[in-house]
C-alpha cells in the first residue's frame, strides 16, 4: 500500500466518508492551490479540515509522510550506526541514526536526546529489538526524536520486515522534495566524477587538519577516496540532476575505473542515451535551489523484461 492510498483509507475511516469522496476533495484542494502541493500534502490538509488527527494513532511505516508532526510507530531495528559527537555554535552534542522496519516499509530514525542515545550506548536497545516511538516528527523521509518524544522497547513481535524502501513511480514533473520515487528516463548528460576522502573503517567523510585527516569516530586516519557521479536524466517531459555515490556507481561500473581516463570515456560513451530506471530520494540542492534525486538503485531498462511485465498486467 503506497503512502497516499494508506492516508486516504485512514481519512475515510476517521471521517465516515467514502474513499472516493475523500479523493475528490483532495483533488479539489490540489487544484485550488494551483498544483503547488502534492496529493499527500493536500490529503493532510483535508484530514485536518475533517477533524481527523493522526496524533494518537499508531501508523505503519508506509503511511508516514513529510510534514507529519506527531508520529507514533512500532518497528524492528535493522541497522544501527555509531553514535556521533558534534559541535555547533559552540555547543557539543551527540546524535545517532538507525533504521527500523515493519511489514510495510522501513525508515531512518534520528535520536538527538541524550537519554534516548544512552539506551543505545548502554546496550539496552540493540539491533533486532522492536521499539516503540511516540511523538516523533517527520523531516523529509526521516523520523526525528526530541526530548519530548518517547523511545522504548516494545513487546510487539514483528517477524517479517521490509528492508527495501517503498517507492512511487512518477514522472519528473510530479516529483517533490521528500518523496521516494522510481523514474524511467534517458541519460542525456554526464559530469566528470568527483572524489572525496573517507575513513577506511566506517566509510564516513574524513576532514583534513594540519597533520592529515580526521574521522569523527576513529580519529586520525589514512583516508581512501570515494566517488560521486552526477548525470542528467530526461523522461521526455522534464529533466533532473541525479546523484550517485559509491555503492550506486558500482551498479553501473567499478568505482576505481572512473580514475582511468580511457575507461571513463568508454563508460561515458556507453551510458549516454541509455534508458534507465532510477530509484531514490528527492532532495533539495541548496546551492542550485532545485530538486535532485539521490539514487538508491539504478538499472538499465531491459526492454524484453519490461514487455513481459506489461503483458502480465494486461491479463
Amino acid at each position: 500500500m503506497q503512502n497516499y492510498d494508506a492516508l486516504i483509507k485512514r481519512i475515510a475511516e476517521g471521517s465516515g466518508l467514502e474513499a472516493a469522496e475523500v479523493e475528490r476533495r483532495v483533488e479539489a484542494k490540489k487544484a485550488k492551490l494551483s498544483g503547488l502541493i502534492s496529493k499527500e500534502g493536500a490529503a493532510q490538509i483535508i484530514a485536518a479540515e475533517l477533524g481527523v488527527s493522526f496524533d494518537n494513532q499508531m501508523l505503519k511505516l508506509a503511511e508516514l509522510m513529510p510534514g507529519m508532526r506527531k508520529v507514533n510507530v512500532v518497528g524492528k531495528i535493522i541497522t544501527i550506526f555509531p553514535v556521533r559527537e558534534y559541535e555547533r555554535n559552540g555547543r557539543k552534542g551527540k546524535v545517532v541514526n538507525f533504521f527500523i522496519a515493519d511489514e510495510t516499509n522501513n525508515a531512518k530514525v534520528v535520536l538527538w536526546d541524550t537519554n534516548h542515545i544512552a539506551l543505545i550506548e548502554e546496550g539496552k536497545i540493540r539491533k533486532g529489538d522492536v521499539v516503540e516511538i511516540r511523538n516523533g516528527g517527520m523531516r523529509e523521509q526521516e523520523i526525528h526524536l526530541s526530548g519530548f518524544s518517547e523511545f522504548k522497547k516494545s513487546n510487539v513481535v514483528i517477524e517479517n520486515v521490509k528492508t527495501e524502501r517503498s517507492v512511487v513511480e512518477k514522472k519528473l514533473v510530479e516529483i517533490q522534495e521528500g518523496q521516494s520515487v522510481r523514474i524511467r528516463g534517458l541519460v542525456v548528460q554526464m559530469f566528470n566524477p568527483r572524489f572525496y576522502p573517507v575513513c577506511p573503517e566506517c566509510g564516513k567523510k574524513a576532514t583534513p587538519d594540519a597533520n592529515g585527516y580526521i574521522c569523527a569516530e576513529h580519529g586520525k586516519v589514512m583516508p581512501k577516496e570515494r566517488a560521486i557521479l552526477n548525470f542528467v536524466l530526461d523522461d521526455g517531459e522534464d529533466s533532473v540532476r541525479v546523484v550517485l555515490f559509491s555503492d550506486q556507481i558500482s551498479q553501473l561500473i567499478p568505482e576505481e575505473e572512473l580514475k582511468d581516463a580511457d575507461k571513463l570515456n568508454a563508460f561515458r560513451d556507453s551510458i549516454m542515451g541509455t534508458e534507465v530506471f532510477v530509484s531514490g530520494n528527492v532532495k533539495k540542492n541548496q546551492l542550485f535551489n532545485n530538486v535532485e534525486i539521490v539514487v538508491n538503485q539504478i538499472e538499465k531498462v531491459d526492454v524484453e523484461k519490461l514487455i513481459e511485465v506489461l503483458e502480465k498486467k494486461s491479463v
